[in-house]
C-alpha cells in the first residue's frame, strides 16, 4: 500500500506540474507561431525535429538503459560520471556532423530553406533539450519527483514571463526565440544541478575510478539490439520531415509543427506517468514479480489511454475553433492537419507506456524487430501521401497515425502475452473509449450557436466535461475502474473537503 501511495503521490505532483506546463505551454503556442509566423516557425520546427532525431539516433535507447539502472540502483554514481562522458561525446560528433556537411556543401540538400547562422543554434538548442531529459531522468530515478515538479512549475512561469519580455521589448524572430529558449534550458540545468548537489546525488560524480571498459560493455550489451533501429529510424524519420519540407515548404512543415505542438498538449496528461510507471515496472521486474507488473499494466494503461482519448478527441471536433484562439489568418490552413493530430497523442500514450515494459525487461531486441517492420511501412506511406498524393502535412500527419496504430498493437499482443493478460480486452477497449468520447463531443457542441470562438471552445468544454462525468459512471470500463472505486474516491475527496 505503501508502494501504491508513492506512486499515486509522485504521479499526482506530475500531473499537476503537467497541468501547469500545458496551460503555460497553450500561452506559448498563442504567442510564438503568430509573432515568427508560418516560415520562421516551420524553419525551427525543421530545426528541432532535425536535431532531436540526429541527437536521438545518437542515444540508441542509453538514456533509458541510464535511467532503469540508476533505478535499480541508486548508489552506482559511476553511471552518472559515464554518462556525462558519454553526452559530451555526443555532442563533438554532433558538431562535426554540421561542420563536414557545410564544408562539402551538403547543407542545401539536407537543411532545405534553412539559413546557415540558424543551424548551430538549432544544433545547441536540440543538445540542451536532450541533456535537460537526461537531467530530469535522475530525479526519477531517485524519486526526487515532489520536488523536481515543484521547480519545474516555477520555472515554466518565470519562462513565460521572460518569453513575454523578449516579444514586447525586441524585435522578436528566430534568433531571439533561440536565445530565450538557451536562457530557460541553460537556467533548468543550473538548478537541478544545485539540488542534485544539495541531495548528495553529485557527491564524487567527477571520480572516475571505475571501470569504463566494464561499463561501456553494459550498456553495449543493453543497447545493442537498439542500434539498427536507431540507424533506421533516423534515417526514416528524417526522410519524413524532409520530404515534407521539401514538397511541402516550410509553411507546411510549421503547419505541421504548430498542429503537434496543440496536439502535444493532450499527451502531456498522460506523457507524466510514463516515467514513473517505467520505474515501476523495472522494480517489479528486478523482483520477479510478473503479477505486480500485470497489475500496473491492466490499472493504469488504459485509464491513460481513455484520459488521452479525452482531451484529443474534443481537441479534433473543435480544431476550428483551437485555431481561431491560439492563431491567425496565416495558419488557417493547419485546420486538416490538427483534425488529424489531435488524434495521435491517444495512441502515443499506449506506444510510450507500452514500450515502458520492453526497456523494464531488457526485451529490446523484441521492440527493434517491431520498429523496423512499422518504420519501412511508414516511409512508404510517408512518400505516397506527401510527394505522390500532395497531401503536405496531412499526409505526413495520415502515415504517422497509421503506423502508430500498427506498432502499438503489435507491442500490446507481445506485451499481454508475457504478462499473460487477456489481448481482447486492450483492444476493445481502444475502439470503445475513442467512440464514447466522440459521441458525447458531437453532442456537446450540437446546439452552441455563439460567434466567439473562444466561448463556443469553453461551453463545449464543460458540458462535454459533464457528459464525460456523468457517464463514465454509468460505463466505468471507460476509464478501467468500478462504480465502487468511484464512490470510494469521492468520499475520501468529501472527507478531506469537510476536515478543511
Amino acid at each position: 500500500m505503501k508502494q501504491i501511495d508513492s506512486l499515486k503521490k509522485r504521479y499526482s505532483i506530475k500531473l499537476l506540474a503537467t497541468i501547469i506546463a500545458a496551460l503555460i505551454n497553450a500561452v506559448i503556442i498563442a504567442i510564438v507561431p503568430k509573432a515568427l509566423g508560418p516560415i520562421a516557425y516551420g524553419q525551427f520546427v525543421y530545426l528541432q525535429d532535425f536535431f532531436m532525431k540526429t541527437i536521438g539516433f545518437l542515444d540508441m535507447g542509453s538514456s533509458i538503459a541510464f535511467f532503469t539502472k540508476l533505478s535499480a540502483k541508486h548508489e552506482r554514481k559511476e553511471l552518472i560520471t559515464f554518462y556525462f562522458l558519454y553526452a559530451s561525446v555526443v555532442l563533438l560528433i554532433v558538431f562535426v556532423f554540421i561542420w563536414t556537411i557545410k564544408t562539402f556543401g551538403f547543407t542545401e540538400l539536407i537543411l532545405p530553406e534553412i539559413s546557415n547562422e540558424f543551424i548551430y543554434l538549432g544544433m545547441l538548442f536540440g543538445f540542451l533539450t536532450w541533456l535537460t531529459q537526461i537531467f530530469i531522468k535522475i530525479s526519477d530515478a531517485y524519486a526526487l519527483t515532489v520536488s523536481v515538479e515543484f521547480i519545474k512549475i516555477g520555472h515554466k512561469i518565470l519562462s513565460l514571463l521572460i518569453l513575454l519580455c523578449f516579444i514586447y521589448f525586441t524585435v522578436f524572430d528566430l534568433n531571439y526565440y533561440f536565445i530565450f529558449n538557451y536562457i530557460t534550458l541553460f537556467s533548468f540545468l543550473v538548478i537541478l544541478s544545485w539540488l542534485y548537489i544539495k541531495k548528495g546525488i553529485f557527491t564524487n560524480v567527477f571520480n572516475f575510478r571505475f571501470s569504463f571498459l566494464r561499463i561501456t560493455k553494459e550498456f553495449f550489451e543493453y543497447c545493442n539490439p537498439l542500434f539498427i533501429s536507431s540507424v533506421i529510424g533516423l534515417l526514416i524519420g528524417f526522410l519524413n520531415i524532409w520530404m515534407l519540407q521539401k514538397y511541402g515548404g516550410s509553411t507546411q512543415t510549421g503547419f505541421y509543427g504548430l498542429a503537434y505542438s496543440l496536439a502535444a498538449m493532450c499527451f502531456l496528461f498522460t506523457s507524466a506517468m510514463t516515467p514513473v510507471i517505467t520505474r515501476e515496472f523495472s522494480k517489479a521486474y528486478g523482483e520477479n514479480n510478473l503479477e505486480k507488473m500485470g497489475k500496473l499494466f491492466s490499472r493504469y494503461i488504459p485509464m491513460l489511454y481513455s484520459i488521452a482519448a479525452f482531451f484529443g478527441v474534443f481537441i479534433s471536433m473543435q480544431s476550428e475553433n483551437v485555431l481561431e484562439i491560439f492563431t491567425d489568418a496565416k495558419f488557417k490552413e493547419a485546420y486538416g492537419v490538427l483534425i488529424l493530430m489531435a488524434l495521435y497523442p491517444i495512441h502515443q500514450t499506449y506506444g510510450q507506456l507500452s514500450s515502458s515494459v520492453f526497456y523494464a525487461t531488457g526485451q529490446t531486441k523484441l521492440y527493434r524487430n517491431i520498429a523496423l517492420f512499422t518504420q519501412f511501412f511508414m516511409l512508404i506511406l510517408s512518400y505516397i501521401f506527401i510527394v505522390k498524393l500532395d497531401l503536405g502535412a496531412i499526409g505526413l500527419t495520415l502515415s504517422m497515425l497509421i503506423i502508430q496504430f500498427i506498432n502499438v498493437n503489435i507491442g500490446l499482443y507481445f506485451n499481454t502475452k508475457f504478462l499473460q493478460l487477456d489481448l481482447k480486452y486492450f483492444i476493445y477497449h481502444q475502439f470503445y473509449s475513442v467512440v464514447f468520447f466522440v459521441i458525447i463531443a458531437y453532442f456537446s457542441s450540437l446546439f452552441i450557436e455563439v460567434d466567439s470562438a473562444f466561448l463556443t471552445f469553453l461551453i463545449s468544454g464543460i458540458i462535454y466535461t459533464i457528459f464525460a462525468i456523468m457517464f463514465s459512471y454509468i460505463f466505468p470500463q471507460i476509464f478501467a475502474t468500478s462504480r465502487d472505486e468511484i464512490k470510494i474516491n469521492l468520499n475520501k475527496v468529501l472527507e478531506r473537503v469537510v476536515k478543511k
